[in-house]
């Protein structure tokens, strides 16, 4: 999980929920304003998106943080808005699909909770008791397939190093190459996109460089 700075909402929207008696409704241009927010990976996971699950027909889906059920003010509110998979890659449900209609403390719009997360062979915690709880039990973020692609995505950076050191030694140089690469955004196909997964390897790589 990384943060997500938000950006101004969409003009199409600014004048929709301002019409009178306007509610929800998921709209193209709120895809592409969010997908484009987010460096297309998902709010929770970091899944590469727009991508299909075997057991949905969506390949994104727009969650809101407060839910919709239990904060109907919250409803129109850009801010309270991100991207999301469908929640269904392997045997269990996660992210927005697992959370549903629960209610969260938890905010990927939140610098604090960002700042509590870790990584530890592919798990993802955070020392706050009360996000970690959540990132287990409402996001279901340490499903087993989402473990694997973390350490799977962390295990080929590793490779990369290794194949790039000078004199068997990893450089300050490098470390920061490779950080810079993976907390911004690269260009592909003409669309700014984020790593899938980057938030494991820029853990990683910062926790090196501190012990540099």
């Amino acid at each position: 999980m990384i943060l997500i700075r938000k950006q101004p909402e969409p003009h199409e929207w600014t004048l929709y929920r301002n019409t009178p008696g306007a509610t929800y409704q998921s709209q193209s241009y709120l895809t592409d304003s969010l997908l484009k927010e987010q460096g297309y990976i998902c709010a929770y996971c970091m899944r590469r998106i727009p991508c299909k699950d075997s057991l949905s027909n969506e390949d994104h889906h727009i969650e809101h943080i407060k839910p919709r059920s239990k904060y109907h003010e919250a409803q129109l509110d850009y801010k309270n808005m991100v991207i999301v998979c469908p929640g269904h890659m392997g045997d269990n449900d996660h992210c927005d699909r697992s959370k549903g209609h629960k209610e969260m403390h938890l905010s990927p719009l939140n610098n604090s909770v960002i700042q509590t997360i870790s990584y530890e062979n592919g798990l993802i915690k955070s020392s706050n008791s009360v996000w970690n709880s959540e990132l287990n039990d409402i996001l279901n973020l340490n499903d087993k397939v989402l473990v694997k692609a973390r350490k799977t995505t962390l295990q080929a950076i590793i490779v990369q190093l290794n194949a790039s050191q000078k004199k068997n030694k990893w450089t300050r140089a490098m470390l920061e190459k490779y950080l810079n690469k993976y907390k911004n955004m690269h260009s592909d196909h003409g669309k700014e996109k984020y790593y899938p997964y980057c938030g494991i390897v820029i853990y990683y790589l910062q926790k090196k460089l501190v012990k540099m």
